[in-house]
């Protein structure tokens, strides 16, 4: 799984050599793939891609590989729990503001499952905590790995450039001096033939 991930950072990275607009945009991707706007993903990663001039295949990729179908019940799931937790934490009754939709919803959901406690502030509040509370633990470390995975881009390609560049003096010294012994040759075959 990480040898994945790191390929497909590596290939993202290839279409982005500023290190700030990647770690940047792997950071709004992050926080849409947490954002609780439901439906809204991917036109909020064309307004953010366009709001803030990112990389719009990168805010892409990160967003959907960290929500998609198989991980959207956990990603929300979490969500809901940490917003949950933090209304609670400071005594708000979260329920009591539910809009009228969710609050129909609750007792359609107590009448035929027997689960009423959804909160639709606790849902909007945890996944904007979550998912600005990890676009900001994982801006360092992108940095990080985004940077050295440049710089050691960036070697490879001097390398290459500078190896060019050797083997064309190379060569041009090597024809300098087979054309100064070639000169050579001539005057000492002359000199020999008198």
């Amino acid at each position: 799984m990480m040898i994945w991930v790191k390929k497909m950072f590596a290939r993202l990275l290839q279409h982005e050599l500023s290190v700030w607009k990647f770690t940047l945009s792997c950071c709004m991707g992050i926080y849409i793939a947490f954002s609780p706007f439901v439906g809204f993903h991917t036109a909020i990663v064309f307004l953010f891609s366009w709001l803030f001039a990112l990389n719009f295949s990168v805010v892409l990729a990160v967003s959907v590989m960290i929500n998609n179908p198989w991980t959207m019940v956990p990603v929300y799931g979490l969500s809901y729990l940490l917003g949950d937790w933090t209304l609670s934490f400071f005594g708000w009754n979260h329920y009591a503001w539910n809009p009228s939709w969710v609050s129909k919803g609750n007792e359609l959901l107590s009448n035929y499952v027997s689960f009423s406690g959804f909160s639709f502030w606790a849902f909007i509040i945890g996944g904007n905590l979550l998912g600005i509370g990890l676009s900001l633990l994982a801006y360092p470390i992108v940095r990080k790995v985004a940077s050295m995975m440049l710089t050691g881009k960036t070697k490879v390609i001097n390398t290459v450039f500078k190896s060019k560049e050797v083997v064309r003096s190379v060569a041009t010294k090597a024809h300098q001096v087979a054309m100064q012994h070639k000169v050579q040759g001539e005057e000492h075959a002359g000199y020999r033939a008198e």
